[in-house]
C-alpha cells in the first residue's frame, strides 16, 4: 500500500476545506494547488469529475530533511487528494514512509514516519 485513502461524507469543496483547515493546526501549509479536472477539460477536452492535488508543507519537517539530505527536497512537498469518484469524495495521501524508503536513509525514514503520523490524522478526520 503505497497511499491512506478514505472516503468522506463531505462533498468536495467541504472536503478541500477542511483537508487544508487540518493541516494549518499542524503547521502545514499549501504550497501547490492542481486542479487536474480543470487542467484536463482546458488541456484535452476531458471531463471528469473533481480532483485536485494539493501540495502541503511544514517549514519545520522540510528543513529537517534538506538537512539531512539537500536531494530529499525532491520528494516535497506531501500531495494529498481530494477527488470525487463514481458520485464520492475521497481524500488520499501519498505515505512519507513509502516514498522515502527508496533513499535507505534511516534519519529520513525517522522525519517521514513523524510527518506521516501527522497526515493520517489529517486525512482520518475529513
Amino acid at each position: 500500500m503505497y497511499v491512506y485513502k478514505k472516503e468522506t461524507n463531505l462533498s468536495f469543496e467541504e472536503a478541500v476545506d477542511k483537508v487544508k483547515e487540518e493541516l494549518k493546526k499542524d503547521g502545514f501549509g499549501i504550497l501547490s494547488e492542481i486542479r487536474v479536472d480543470e487542467l484536463f477539460k482546458e488541456k484535452l477536452g476531458l471531463d471528469m469529475e473533481e480532483y485536485v492535488i494539493l501540495g502541503a508543507c511544514n517549514p519545520k519537517f522540510s528543513s529537517q530533511l534538506i538537512r539531512i539530505d539537500y536531494d530529499s527536497g525532491a520528494f516535497l512537498p506531501c500531495n494529498i487528494l481530494v477527488y470525487v469518484k463514481g458520485g464520492k469524495t475521497y481524500v488520499s495521501l501519498l505515505l512519507p514512509t513509502r516514498a522515502m524508503e527508496i533513499t535507505g536513509n534511516e534519519e529520513l525514514l525517522k522525519v517521514a514516519g513523524r510527518v506521516e503520523e501527522i497526515l493520517k490524522r489529517v486525512v482520518g478526520g475529513v
